[in-house]
């Protein structure tokens, strides 16, 4: 197809934050390298991953044009031209492998193996606010713990984009899901406020299973929460965490993990490959066609705009995907 050898494109020139780091500018239009295909950008998230890139945590080498999550249609030649694709590349924008430039401009480069087609029943802005949020929760909730229907979930800072995606899919296998944090979600889910400290969650959670604890916790906030959380399992119960501070936890027991036969394991999300990413995506599109999921609720900004948009993120979008719109500047 004929296009412009130019494009506009969020770029990180420095770390810190987003209104010294980021800046918007035209940029080469990326050529596809061998089994990849080129994909207009219609929609992209913007994740706290993508901040934390611009704050220098991820250690990108710069300049990089950031964002993972996208949906958009194939403008390249070949098998896949004109189809309609959504997704989220595990490690676009960051220094994880091979450096790839990320999602937030008007084009980005795809590995043909990376790709999914979007469901039909999502508009292009609800396809690209699904992204990392629930193959993260995915990946937690049924690869690796395997959540059952009539399981009871704990998730820690439920409030946010990966507990609201693990709350739906937690719904859609039939599990029972309790909330804990800062802001209570909405919803059916019961929730337990930690804004007074979380020392008691574990009496508060034994109290909503009848003293038995939770089956399960997806702990997406880590820090204070993470012992907590841990010490509110069932005898044989089990922990994925997605996220902790860097400062080590005192007062965790390897004892109290053995005697009560609990498994703790964690997901580095941008190690994730590609292709298993995609199988993900492919594997929540019929849920998600057929109303069984439910994209979040959005806030979407121009390209343009996208300073605005991170320090949104930044300071805390309140349970609402922040979706940039590059094919629309």
């Amino acid at each position: 197809m004929s296009m412009s050898t130019q494009m506009d494109a969020v770029v990180i020139e420095a770390s810190g934050e987003p209104a010294q780091a980021l800046a918007v500018r035209s940029e080469p239009v990326p050529v596809p390298g061998p089994g990849e295909v080129l994909v207009e950008v219609h929609a992209a998230a913007v994740n706290p991953l993508d901040v934390a890139n611009v704050r220098g945590y991820v250690g990108t080498p710069l300049p990089v044009i950031p964002g993972g999550d996208y949906a958009g249609v194939v403008v390249s030649a070949g098998e896949h031209d004109g189809e309609e694709v959504w997704g989220a590349g595990p490690a676009f924008g960051l220094a994880i492998g091979v450096k790839r430039h990320g999602t937030h401009a008007r084009y980005v480069t795809v590995p043909e193996a990376w790709l999914s087609r979007k469901p039909g029943r999502l508009t292009m802005i609800q396809a690209g606010a699904v992204g990392r949020s629930y193959f993260t929760a995915w990946q937690t909730l049924i690869t690796i713990m395997g959540i059952k229907a009539g399981e009871t979930l704990l998730i820690t800072g439920g409030a946010g984009m990966v507990g609201q995606a693990a709350t739906d899919i937690a719904r859609w296998r039939g599990a029972d899901v309790i909330v804990a944090g800062r802001r209570d979600p909405g919803g059916d889910a019961r929730f337990i406020d930690t804004t007074a400290g979380a020392e008691g969650l574990r009496e508060a959670v034994l109290g909503l299973t009848g003293g038995r604890g939770a089956d399960l916790a997806l702990d997406a906030v880590g820090g204070d929460l993470f012992l907590p959380a841990l010490s509110s399992l069932r005898f044989g119960g089990r922990l994925a965490g997605i996220f902790s501070a860097p400062r080590p936890q005192e007062g965790f027991s390897v004892a109290d993990v053995y005697n009560r036969e609990l498994r703790v394991t964690g997901l580095a999300s941008v190690f994730t490959d590609g292709t298993e990413v995609a199988r993900i995506f492919d594997q929540i599109c019929p849920l998600f066609d057929r109303g069984l999921l439910t994209p979040p609720p959005v806030r979407t900004w121009p390209l343009k705009e996208s300073v605005a948009a991170y320090q949104t993120v930044a300071n805390g979008s309140a349970g609402i995907k922040q979706v940039l719109l590059p094919a629309d500047d």
